[in-house]
C-alpha cells in the first residue's frame, strides 16, 4: 500500500479500507498522550477526555442555524464558491457529522475520495498536503464531507486535526455546521447565522445569539435591552470564549412551507433579535429542484447574490488572509484585500457566475 511522507518524525499518510483513511503518527501531538489516547489536535486536553480546549482557526467561517431545513447547507456551499471565484482559495467540510450530506448537495456523492468516515488520527495530527491530496474536489476545493450512513464517526480529536489541516491549505475555510453543537469547541474567525422568520425560528436563534455572544464561559456577557450584548472589541473570539459582535453575521431564511401565513417580517424580526440582518435567503425553485436531484450546486441564483456577495466581502474581512495560495495549493503574495487594489473581489462577479 503506498505512503506519503507526511514531512515531521515517524508521520506517514495511507489509504487504508474500502472509503479510504488518512493515518498520521507524530513524535508527540499537543497535549500529549492520555489514557493511551490523543489529547487533542491543537491545543491538547490532558483531561483524558478527547476534548481540546478550542482550536483557533483564524480564517475559518461557521454557517449554523438553530433551525433546519432553511438551507445552511446550499449557503455555504454558494459562498465557497463565490470566494474562489473571486481569486482566495478555499476548502469547504462538514461538520454536523451524524447529519452530514454535503458530497450530496454538492454532487459528488458518486466522485471517489476521503470522507469523514475515512480520517483516521490516533495521535492528534494530519498532514495538511496529504489529507488535500485525498479529498474530492468540488469546484477546485477541497470538501471533507460526513458519510454517517457508511462509516463510523471519528473521534473528536480526530475532527480538530482534519479541520486544522484544512485551515492550513487554504485561505478561508467554511464549515457547515448546521445545528450541531460540538463546532463549539473550534474557534472561527466568523459565525454566520441563518434564522428562520418565523416566530419559533427566532425564539430559537436569540437564545443561539446568546450563546455565541457567551461562549462556553457564562456571566460575562450581558443582556442590553433584553438580547444579548456585545462583548470584547475586534475580530473573533473574545477573553470569555464566545465571538466578538462583528464577527457575528446574520441572515434571515423564509420559513420551509410555502404560504406567508406566520412568516415574521425582517424588520420586526431585527427589532426581536436586536441585530441587523444582512440579507435574505430567498428561494429558487431551480436551485432546489437541482439539490434534492442530487445533481449539485450549479450556480449562484440571482436572486441570491447579493445575499451572497455580502456575507462573503464579510468573510473576507474577518479571515484576513494574509497569502493567498492558488487552488493547487501554492502561496502566492499578498492579502485579498490588497490584491484587488483595495476593492472586495466579489462584488464583480455579479453576472459571471
Amino acid at each position: 500500500m503506498p505512503h506519503a511522507n507526511a514531512g515531521s518524525v515517524g508521520a506517514r499518510t495511507g489509504v487504508t479500507g474500502g472509503v479510504g483513511g488518512v493515518g498520521v503518527g507524530v513524535g508527540g501531538p499537543s497535549g500529549g498522550m492520555v489514557g493511551g489516547s490523543a489529547a487533542g489536535a491543537v491545543g491538547g486536553s490532558t483531561d483524558g477526555s478527547g476534548s481540546t480546549g478550542g482550536s483557533d482557526l483564524r480564517n475559518a467561517a461557521v454557517f449554523v442555524s438553530a433551525s433546519g431545513g432553511v438551507g445552511v447547507s446550499v449557503f455555504a456551499a454558494l459562498c465557497a464558491r463565490t470566494i474562489v471565484r473571486g481569486g482566495t482559495s478555499c476548502a469547504l467540510a462538514d461538520m454536523d457529522l451524524p447529519a452530514g450530506g454535503m458530497d450530496v448537495v454538492l454532487g459528488l456523492e458518486s466522485e471517489p475520495g476521503l470522507r469523514w468516515g475515512g480520517i483516521n488520527a490516533p495521535l492528534g495530527r494530519i498532514e495538511p498536503s496529504s489529507l488535500r491530496n485525498e479529498l474530492p474536489k468540488w469546484d477546485g476545493m477541497p470538501v471533507l464531507a460526513a458519510d454517517s450512513w457508511s462509516a463510523s464517526l471519528p473521534d473528536w480529536w480526530e475532527v480538530h486535526a482534519a479541520v486544522r489541516a484544512l485551515s492550513q491549505i487554504s485561505d478561508v475555510l467554511v464549515l457547515d455546521a448546521g445545528h450541531a453543537q460540538r463546532w463549539r469547541e473550534l474557534r472561527p474567525a466568523v459565525v454566520v447565522l441563518v434564522v428562520e422568520l418565523s416566530v419559533l425560528g427566532l425564539a430559537r436563534a436569540r437564545a443561539e445569539l446568546l450563546r455565541l455572544v457567551e461562549g462556553d464561559v457564562g456571566g460575562t456577557a450581558g443582556m442590553v435591552g433584553g438580547v444579548p450584548g456585545t462583548v470584547g472589541g475586534g475580530v473573533g473570539v473574545n477573553l470569555a470564549g464566545g465571538m466578538a459582535d462583528g464577527a457575528i453575521v446574520v441572515v434571515g431564511a423564509p420559513p420551509p412551507w410555502s404560504s406567508k401565513m406566520g412568516t415574521v417580517d425582517i424588520g420586526e424580526a431585527e427589532d426581536y433579535l436586536g441585530r441587523e440582518m444582512v440579507g435574505m435567503l430567498a428561494r429558487d425553485a431551480a436551485l432546489g429542484r437541482s439539490v434534492l436531484a442530487g445533481t449539485g450546486v450549479t450556480t449562484v441564483p440571482r436572486r441570491l447574490r447579493t445575499t451572497v456577495d455580502v456575507v462573503c466581502e464579510r468573510i473576507e474581512r474577518e479571515c484576513r488572509p494574509l497569502k493567498r495560495r492558488t487552488v493547487g495549493g501554492n502561496e502566492g503574495v499578498n492579502d485579498g484585500v490588497a490584491a484587488s487594489g483595495g476593492r472586495s473581489p466579489f462584488g464583480g462577479l455579479r453576472g459571471r457566475r
